[in-house]
């Protein structure tokens, strides 16, 4: 009995396609905690809003970036700039300004954030919490176009409901300036 050279070789070929289609079992740490139980969960509090911000900051530049990237006149663009302003508290259009002639200007289409780190300060009778980042942006061939360090304000609204203890997330402002640590005055 003689086989086929090109048969052998077309099983060969279907074969490795097969074998390189098996999916990784990668999770990420939000997955995680939606599947942990009380038992099992070795992420505190603290660790847990960081991933959270983190994952709210990537939502939120990953949409900006695909709405600076479009004509802006589209029922898409229209979608995805009501989903921007949803992550905000106030829907106001101030409150993306900069971001958009930030990435517009750089021309961004991808952003990637890396090492958040949260904090809080009180002023006064107010708790506020803020999330220090880095911001990778590149632009269409995946060049990287530089990092930036940012920092932004958000809160976590406790809502009503039947889970206890569930919060909603938004932002108050994105890319607040850092302040100097020069004082102003006259210089002479």
């Amino acid at each position: 009995m003689k086989i086929n050279k090109n048969l052998l070789f077309s099983f060969f070929i279907i074969a490795i396609g097969i074998l390189s289609c098996k999916k990784e079992n990668t999770q990420s740490d939000i997955d995680k905690l939606r599947e942990a139980t009380n038992s099992n969960v070795s992420i505190d509090s603290t660790q847990a809003i960081a991933s959270i911000t983190k994952q709210k900051l990537q939502e939120l530049y990953d949409i900006s970036a695909l709405y600076t990237s479009g004509n802006r006149n589209t029922a898409i663009d229209s979608l995805n700039y009501r989903q921007i302003q949803g992550y905000f508290i106030k829907k106001d259009s101030g409150n993306v300004t900069n971001l958009f002639k930030e990435l517009d200007s750089l021309r961004v289409r991808y952003v990637k954030i890396k090492n958040v780190e949260i904090s809080t300060e009180i002023k006064e009778k107010d708790t506020l919490d803020f999330a220090k980042y880095t911001v990778e942006y590149r632009n269409s061939e995946q060049k990287s176009l530089g990092e930036f360090t940012k920092k932004s304000q958000y809160d976590l609204i406790k809502k009503t409901g039947k889970i206890k203890n569930e919060f909603k997330f938004y932002f108050v402002s994105i890319d607040i300036p850092e302040k100097d640590s020069i004082s102003s005055g006259v210089i002479k």
